[in-house]
C-alpha cells in the first residue's frame, strides 16, 4: 500500500462518498495514476495478489498504477509488490 501520498489532479469519481483523484505523488516525488478499485477477498480484505507490477493500494482501496512518463527519484530502488 502507498501511505502519505498528496492526491492530485481532478476527481475522476466517488467511492461511496470519498472523491476518486485522478492521481497520488508519493513522499519521493513518483506520481501514480488511477486504474481501478481493488477487489475484495470474501473475508472483505484487499486482494493484492491482483495486482499487476507496479500498482500499488491506497486507501480506502483505490488502484493506482506508476506513471512512467514522470521522472524517477533520486535514490532508485525496487518498490515492486
Amino acid at each position: 500500500m502507498l501511505a502519505d501520498v498528496a492526491f492530485e489532479g481532478a476527481v475522476i469519481g466517488y467511492l461511496g462518498d470519498r472523491p476518486i483523484r485522478e492521481a497520488v505523488r508519493d513522499g519521493d516525488g513518483l506520481v501514480y495514476r488511477f486504474v481501478g478499485v481493488a477487489p475484495r477477498l470474501i473475508g472483505g480484505g484487499l486482494d493484492v495478489l491482483a495486482l499487476r507490477s507496479g500498482e500499488w493500494i491506497v486507501s480506502p482501496g483505490l488502484v493506482y498504477a506508476a506513471d512512467p512518463k514522470v521522472t524517477k527519484r533520486k535514490n532508485e530502488t525496487n518498490r515492486a509488490a
